[in-house]
């Protein structure tokens, strides 16, 4: 009888949710090896010449960027230890580009300004497919109950498959290509079921942490790790008069987020430049690159940067220090977190597998692959047991 009811909602939330999540799981695969195809197609970005010249001083490389846009607001820095690696320069956007600003890629020999990256719009497109259905919000609800219903499907899927299992558990796992028609179908449709349950687990939970706010915010309470905060970076001064008109205008209303109205004080580059040449001493250039954004007051600088060897490029440290005084206010490397601290700042990386090193992220897109193939045999093994019953009653 349970087994009956539990093979039902199986069936009913495989054909409700299973285009949806025949989307997401393609959409997935294709995002799961993105930065290493960006990587490839954009090395006249990524990477520099060698010269034999020293490159320039961070001071240098940012007045000769400055110069060449003269009307940017500079953000941030983003440098390398590596000699023929391109440096990222942030400056302050407009729209949508507000909050997370634009980000120039620069020589750092001759501060020649780069190629702008190709494919980052076909992935923001694929992943605002994979995250939205290119709905906005009422898209991401439709992905998050596709989701969760992805979590029923295994259960019930597990429950119903359970008497095989049971009987001969490495034999249900095994793929039979002699069987023919729908017996082979009911064959891929489970046993490929059963391998990818680990991987589409852990995607589903870890892509509800960014669908529901409330099961970010429990995963945290419950851990007890903190919760990180976005980083804003500062608006353009347009961006800045029109969020000032916009605040006298609408003073019962909040100012944006993606908009910041505090304008701080100027940043020198004579300090940015020292607050570099510190970090690469502090750290011993012990790095592979390093994120700096430029804070809008006082001498205390904060850098997030990757070591050498890391095993994805959430493993960030970080470290806070006044340059007057080089007194060192805060040192946190990923290396010294507990597991719980290092999987609660894992989230992208588990999603993607790259917590797990490459066969991880290969086994996270082969799954993702999967997810057309139980969409269409679970339709198909659908319409063939609804024709067997009409030729039954018939």
């Amino acid at each position: 009888m349970y087994k009956n009811i539990w093979f039902k909602l199986h069936l009913i939330l495989g054909l409700s949710a299973g285009f949806i999540l025949l989307i997401v799981g393609f959409t997935g695969a294709m995002l799961s090896f993105e930065k290493e195809i960006l990587s490839a197609i954009n090395q006249d970005t990524y990477k520099v010449t060698v010269f034999d010249k020293s490159k320039l001083s961070t001071k240098e490389l940012l007045e000769k960027f400055q110069e060449q846009k003269p009307q940017s607001k500079i953000n941030g820095i983003t440098i390398s230890s590596f000699e023929d690696a391109s440096v990222s320069i942030n400056v302050a956007g407009e729209g949508q580009n507000a909050r997370k600003g634009v980000t120039y890629y620069v020589n750092p020999y001759t501060a020649e300004i780069l190629p702008e990256l190709k494919g980052v719009s076909f992935f923001k497109t694929v992943e605002n497919i994979h995250r939205r259905l290119l709905l906005d919000d009422f898209g991401k609800q439709i992905v998050a109950l596709s989701v969760v219903s992805l979590l029923v499907l295994m259960f019930t899927g597990i429950y119903t498959y359970y008497p095989r299992l049971k009987k001969n558990f490495l034999q249900s796992l095994k793929l039979n290509f002699q069987s023919k028609g729908r017996f082979l179908l009911a064959n891929l449709h489970s046993a490929i079921g059963m391998w990818v349950i680990p991987f589409y687990l852990v995607a589903s939970l870890t892509g509800l942490y960014w669908s529901y706010e409330f099961v970010s915010n429990g995963l945290h309470s419950i851990t007890g790790v903190e919760k990180p905060k976005k980083p804003q970076m500062k608006a353009s001064a347009e961006g800045q008069n029109r969020a000032q008109g916009e605040k006298s205008e609408q003073k019962s209303k909040e100012p944006r987020a993606e908009m910041p109205i505090q304008t701080g004080e100027k940043i020198s580059f004579d300090d940015v430049s020292l607050a570099v040449d510190t970090f690469k001493s502090l750290v011993k250039n012990e790095y592979s690159s390093a994120n700096l954004r430029f804070p809008q007051k006082g001498s205390v600088y904060s850098f997030d940067y990757l070591a050498v060897d890391v095993p994805h490029e959430r493993a960030k440290n970080k470290i806070e220090f006044d340059i007057k005084t080089n007194e060192v206010s805060k040192h946190e490397k990923y290396e010294d977190k507990t597991l719980i601290q290092k999987l609660m700042g894992s989230i992208l990386p588990l999603h993607t597998g790259e917590y797990f090193g490459v066969i991880g992220q290969t086994l996270m897109f082969l799954s993702s692959l999967m997810m057309p193939l139980f969409a269409i045999t679970g339709l198909i093994l659908y319409v063939k047991r609804t024709k067997n019953k009409k030729l039954i009653k018939g």
